[in-house]
């Protein structure tokens, strides 16, 4: 009796097991992982999709396809009409904008479709396209792995080493409703390879402001708090002469960021910032005669002073622009409420004024194994 219970307990169970008989084979789907929109020559809108080809008997492992559409919603029944399996954009892994695009200010409702539609995501990673994005939707490198695949690991590999911003679709809405703050998102370029050249920064309508190069986005990492791992630098130390053909005065080393502290004040119609920067890491290296056990705080204070300026340089560069993607404005609200509030809506002319004054702090814990 207990044997025939069991048997009818497991037969229910299997019974009951949902997705059984609506299962879908991966060859009957097309994964649009990479979706890319764009502007023609004569301002119309392009939509991109490129996908990965599961089928056996496909010479190419990938297909890309553009079509002039009103809507990226508009454009899946045009992506539908041509490709040989269903269209899925659910597993959308990367949202490719193309430059002439992000020069507009107009062009955020189109990502509508993503916070309506259930079946969308959310979580692809938004990058900005120094180019047109056909390019690259057509860009199928043989030595390298599927152009989706590619691109995730690209801009993965590109944030874990302090190289560009991490800004996923779901980020992007957020930072354009934060007043406080404006918008930075990876970018990239075509040229012989796909390479990720920094971060592009836009301000809260979506237009395309400027760029930052990597080494700047990895300061930019530093002040949002959004560092990943150690940050390499590589410092001109101007006591240190060039001697011959070759650069003598650099060194090398890894920070990583210890502590950031940014104080706030409002004087005669003015916002201030003072921000602090720890710095700690290990020399990796350098190419002129120093006695580092001796005089290495002598070598700190080089450094800082160098870092002093290229943050300062950094902030005046946000400022020219009229853009805040640290979020100073989120600062001056916590801390300087009634005044900030008062100036919300023009936070960005407001930052433009206000006095940033940077302060970097290192300590070099090793000169390396090397004396």
């Amino acid at each position: 009796m207990k044997r025939w219970v069991r048997i009818a307990a497991l037969a229910v169970c299997v019974a009951i097991l949902p997705g059984c008989w609506d299962q879908t084979n991966i060859e009957d789907l097309t994964l649009g992982l990479t979706l890319g929109l764009d502007l023609d020559e004569k301002d119309h809108l392009t939509v991109h999709m490129a996908a990965p080809v599961f089928s056996k008997e496909a010479k190419k492992k990938n297909e890309a396809y553009e079509f002039r559409s009103k809507t990226l919603r508009v454009s899946r029944n045009q992506f539908d009409a041509v490709v040989t399996a269903l269209t899925v954009g659910g597993k959308s892994q990367v949202l490719l904008l193309g430059k002439r695009l992000a020069e507009q200010a107009d062009w955020f409702p189109l990502t509508d479709v993503f916070f309506r539609d259930g079946k969308q995501t959310v979580n692809a990673k938004v990058v900005l396209v120094d180019g047109p994005v056909s390019d690259v939707i057509h860009t199928f490198p043989k030595d390298k792995p599927r152009l989706s695949f590619h691109l995730t690991r690209l801009l993965d590999k590109n944030n874990k080493r302090n190289f560009t911003v991490r800004t996923t679709i779901q980020k992007l809405i957020d930072q354009k409703y934060e007043k406080g703050m404006t918008i930075s998102i990876s970018e990239l370029k075509l040229s012989k390879e796909l390479e990720v050249t920094g971060t592009a920064l836009l301000d809260n309508k979506g237009k395309y402001k400027g760029s930052l190069n990597q080494q700047e986005s990895a300061l930019l990492l530093i002040l949002q708090r959004q560092t990943v791992d150690e940050i390499p630098f590589n410092i001109h130390v101007p006591h240190e002469r060039k001697s011959g053909v070759f650069a003598s005065d650099i060194v090398s080393f890894n920070a990583g960021t210890e502590k950031i502290k940014i104080k706030t004040a409002y004087n005669q119609g003015k916002f201030r910032f003072d921000v602090g920067i720890h710095l700690s890491g290990a020399v990796t290296q350098r190419l002129f005669p120093f006695d580092f056990e001796k005089k290495g705080r002598e070598m700190e204070a080089a450094i800082e002073k160098q870092l002093d300026k290229q943050f300062s340089e950094l902030v005046k560069k946000f400022q020219s622009l009229k853009v805040d993607p640290v979020g100073f404005g989120i600062y001056a609200r916590a801390y300087q409420y009634k005044d900030y509030k008062q100036v919300q809506q023009q936070w960005p002319d407001v930052f433009a004024k206000a006095d940033v004054n940077v302060k970097v702090k290192l300590t070099l814990k090793s000169g390396g194994v090397t004396k």
